[in-house]
């Protein structure tokens, strides 16, 4: 078997909960002990980890963020420009 996430790479649910999709790095490439590959994952905003099974996770690149880079870097402006206002 190989694994298809490497160790620092993030990952998403491929099947989320919720709405908003939580970011996980990738730890550790768990011993190969069942059917699929399993990796030992930590939120990247909650700091809660725990182990997923290869069909669990979707790599992060995959996926566009809901709000563009340019538009955070606008309301970082507007937010900093109001402050000092």
């Amino acid at each position: 078997m190989i694994y298809k996430f490497e160790v620092g790479q993030s990952v998403v649910p491929a099947c989320p909960l919720r709405p908003s999709r939580n970011t996980y790095v990738v730890l550790k490439q768990l011993p190969l002990t069942s059917y699929e590959p399993q990796y030992w994952v930590q939120g990247v905003r909650s700091g809660v980890d725990c182990i997923v099974c290869e069909s669990q996770i979707e790599a992060a690149d995959d996926h566009r963020p809901s709000v563009s880079f340019a538009a955070m870097g606008t309301l970082e402006t507007g937010i900093q420009s109001a402050k000092r206002s």
